[in-house]
């Protein structure tokens, strides 16, 4: 997943601001890629359901990794709790708001960083 620099760079607005560590962006972006499978659950058994639910699984893997650098001792505990809140925190937006800003500039700054760190999440 290639974006031009200059996309990349408009599409990471709000979220970037935060300045949380970057495995915490990696799971709220994971947790979001998975916000309509959570809510579908048959979904996740097949075609794209299936493909988000394994880059979710990727994305965690990163995470892991990430929090190992950022000197996290117990980097899965951290991840795991981590993605346990954040699920929650996006499922309690409710279904309506993959309709909305937010959660497009939280996808096009999970799609910047996905860029940004290299990772190959898609066959």
């Amino acid at each position: 997943m290639r974006l031009p620099v200059v996309l990349a760079m408009a599409l990471a607005a709000t979220p970037l601001r935060a300045g949380q560590p970057i495995s915490e962006s990696l799971v709220d972006c994971a947790m979001l890629f998975t916000i309509t499978n959570r809510a579908e659950p048959d979904r996740a058994n097949h075609g794209k359901g299936y493909a988000l639910d394994r880059a979710k699984d990727e994305m965690l893997i990163a995470a892991q990794a990430r929090a190992r650098q950022e000197g996290r001792d117990d980097a899965a505990r951290y991840v795991a709790d981590l993605a346990t809140a954040k699920a929650d925190k996006w499922d309690a937006k409710g279904m309506r708001y993959v309709l909305t800003q937010d959660y497009r500039d939280w996808m096009g700054y999970c799609a910047s960083l996905i860029d940004h760190l290299d990772l190959e999440l898609m066959d």
